[in-house]
């Protein structure tokens, strides 16, 4: 039986690395195995697989993850974590991709006490970073950025 109806929808943009914008839902697990709580986009995003599911007026599109340039939605609600606060850095840059968009914006991440800076930051698994504004966060493919200007 396909756990499809589980999953949590999640209203997105996704700029594809040729230019063309998609609009529809992206489809989140509703828990993870790793610790308690659903699916981020981020680790959706980051999962091995090199496709997506979009649903959108037409139907099911499935997208490659590697022509993905950056999808954006409004900024997730993270809860707070007391014991863990502490230890997040907050960063501080601009994104600048091939075709010359250009994103401003933060990421607040959790990195060893040696490994705090931007670059560090940057540096992290996956093929997906974070930089979020107070009205968006952006999901950007590593592999489509050009450079990165750090303002911290």
């Amino acid at each position: 039986m396909s756990d499809w109806a589980t999953t949590r929808r999640l209203t997105v943009e996704v700029l594809l690395a040729e230019g063309e914008q998609l609009h529809g839902e992206l489809h989140l697990q509703a828990r993870v195995a790793y610790r308690d709580g659903a699916e981020t986009l981020l680790e959706m995003l980051n999962r091995e697989e090199p496709f997506l599911a979009l649903s959108g007026v037409d139907g099911i599109i499935f997208v490659s993850k590697d022509q993905v340039a950056v999808v954006s939605c409004p900024p997730e609600i993270e809860l707070d974590d007391p014991d863990r606060a502490h230890a997040a850095t907050r960063f501080h840059f601009e994104v600048v991709l091939r075709g010359a968009a250009r994103y401003q914006g933060w990421a607040v991440h959790e990195l060893p006490p040696t490994h705090t800076r931007t670059l560090d930051y940057l540096n992290t698994s996956g093929r997906f970073f974070a930089v979020s504004t107070d009205a968006e966060t952006r999901y950007v493919n590593r592999s489509h950025v050009c450079l990165v200007r750090p303002f911290d």
